[in-house]
């Protein structure tokens, strides 16, 4: 089943200028093992999601043995029973009771008998654990962290996909599991691999053909022996030599020349070997060779110019404070629906500008609360009657609406908190509420752990809205959805819930730790560095911020 990428585009999605990738072309063989390579940030992961039909491409087509993979924004599901992806972390896509429920997710959408079920999960295991370690009844979350891999590669390989795509398949796994990996990619009798990865040396013997990423552009397209005799290549994109390339260049500073293009030892032993026999018995002091020039030389020779910033990150953190605390204390001052819409105009101008990302995630915020806010307001109007001869259910439209009224305020002021913590970066967002909490210092208050306590709360809403959007790709990828990128199944719902609330806890405890290193105990800033600066824009805006003020205060009276 060949698989054929056309002229494929992917943007950013807070800024259209900002392409990802760049009209990739190529087809990929059945049966072919393909390396993707390329510096951190060159594009490999999103054009593997794109390949699996998780990432919808800009522009471009996809097929799939010459069929369109995407139609009216989504693909159909037999075309993603046909593809897999393991992504980066596979371990932290685990949330079932048991190891057994855990292969009768990634299972489910293909409807197999119970046999053929067992058959799989059976040779999965026998594959990826050999020791018989995991056991069907075990929790995946008693398992070590190279179990729970193991496991994860295991759920992915009995769904035995027509191409797999692996993102960094051999990080944190030791060599053992390494090893068995690769016999398990090397004896598979069907389908194909594309495999991105930085570790050239495991990957290369095993190859047949190499992709090289560079800024999203796709660089280089030939063998690995190709790619070896031309190492510029992969220092013009950033990627470190392999051994043998640079073995054959330390060789060659002392007159033993052997071509690069040997991927194993045991090829280079008797190259290295017949280069000796022909150089003699005599010794030959280095040779000086111009050293190819390094990564870091070759990025520093082409770095693209940054995208200019958004115009709210360019203000004073201070000024975005003073907005958001007027905006709320004008909102919660409104007793009037007219009040609201002026507050609801107001906060909508400020998210004029901001990336398309950013009014995504306020949607993802947005719906759950609105839906909450339908529910509360129903049941806040119930009425009961007790007359007779009446309908006993009804609904009193003055109890609705005054809730409806006190929820819209909640609403308002829980996106102005929204739009201050995705457009002020963290450490700017803790100094700025120092700033404003400086005079307290003089009655012995903690303003510093109180700030860092409310800039923790802004900082984990935009981090939960990355969480939910990268936990969102792994179930779609493991449930076969045919629906549209970035929506979630009903059923998928504890697949991505799990995962996301451990990867929260996880990171809240790296966020415990570092604080506990840094000393933060009432005594010292988390950042002693002043880095705010107040310009007359800052100004201009705080005066603009006062009339709007100045303005709910007139509605409200």
């Amino acid at each position: 089943m060949p698989i054929a990428l056309r002229d494929i585009r992917v943007d950013a999605p807070d800024d259209a200028n900002n392409q990802l990738l760049k009209d990739i072309n190529f087809t990929l063989s059945d049966g072919s093992i393909t390396l993707l390579i390329g510096h951190t940030g060159s594009g490999k992961s999103t054009l593997l999601q794109v390949m699996a039909g998780i990432l919808e491409p800009t522009l471009g087509t996809i097929t799939l043995e010459e069929q369109p993979l995407w139609h009216k924004r989504k693909v159909d599901q037999a075309h993603l029973l046909r593809l897999g992806i393991i992504f980066q972390f596979p371990e932290q896509q685990l949330f079932a009771r048991n190891v057994r429920q855990e292969f009768a997710y990634s299972l489910r959408p293909y409807r197999l008998g119970a046999d053929e079920r067992e058959r799989r999960i059976r040779d999965a295991c026998a594959d990826l654990d050999p020791r018989g370690v995991i056991a069907m009844d075990r929790s995946p979350f008693s398992l070590s962290g190279g179990e729970q891999r193991r496991l994860a590669l295991a759920t992915t390989f009995a769904t035995a996909p027509d191409w797999l795509l692996m993102d960094e398949p051999t990080a944190g796994l030791e060599a053992a599991a390494v090893r068995e990996l690769l016999c398990i990619i090397r004896v598979r009798e069907r389908g194909g691999f594309v495999i991105a990865t930085h570790d050239l040396d495991t990957f290369f013997p095993l190859a047949d053909r190499v992709l090289v990423l560079d800024r999203g552009a796709l660089v280089f397209d030939g063998s690995p022996e190709e790619l070896c005799r031309a190492p510029e290549v992969l220092t013009r994109a950033g990627v470190g030599l392999p051994s043998c390339v640079e073995a054959a260049i330390e060789l060659a500073r002392y007159g033993i020349a052997i071509a690069p293009d040997r991927l194993t030892p045991a090829l280079a032993a008797p190259a290295i070997a017949e280069a000796l026999r022909e150089r003699g018995s005599a010794s030959t002091s280095p040779a000086p060779q111009a050293a190819a020039p390094g990564p870091q030389a070759a990025r520093e020779a082409g770095v693209a110019a940054k995208p200019p910033q958004a115009a709210w990150l360019r203000v004073d953190p201070r000024a975005k404070w003073l907005l958001y605390l007027l905006l709320v204390i004008g909102t919660m001052q409104q007793q009037q629906w007219s009040g609201l819409a002026v507050a609801m105009l107001l906060l909508s101008l400020a998210f004029l500008g901001l990336p398309r990302s950013v009014l995504r995630g306020s949607m993802k915020i947005a719906l759950p609360f609105l839906i909450f806010m339908f529910i509360s307001i129903l049941l806040a109007g119930l009425d009961w009657s007790t007359a007779e001869g009446q309908f006993p259910l009804g609904f009193s439209a003055e109890r609705g609406w005054s809730t409806a009224l006190t929820l819209t305020r909640l609403f308002l002021v829980l996106m102005a908190g929204y739009w201050l913590a995705v457009t002020t970066p963290y450490g700017q967002l803790v100094q700025g509420f120092n700033w404003a909490l400086k005079y307290f210092h003089k009655v012995k208050l903690p303003v510093e752990s109180f700030s860092l306590a409310v800039s923790l709360i802004f900082r984990f809403i935009p981090l939960i809205l990355r969480e939910w959007q990268r936990f969102s790709a792994i179930v779609r990828a493991r449930g076969k959805a045919s629906i549209r990128p970035g929506a979630v199944r009903s059923r998928d719902i504890p697949a991505l819930v799990v995962p996301l609330l451990l990867a929260m806890f996880h990171k809240a405890e790296q966020m415990t730790i570092a604080m506990e290193l840094k000393k933060i105990d009432s005594k010292q800033l988390l950042l002693k560095k002043n880095t705010l600066q107040w310009r007359g824009m800052d100004t201009i805006i705080v005066a603009a911020g006062i009339l709007c003020f100045s303005l709910l205060l007139y509605m409200q009276s």
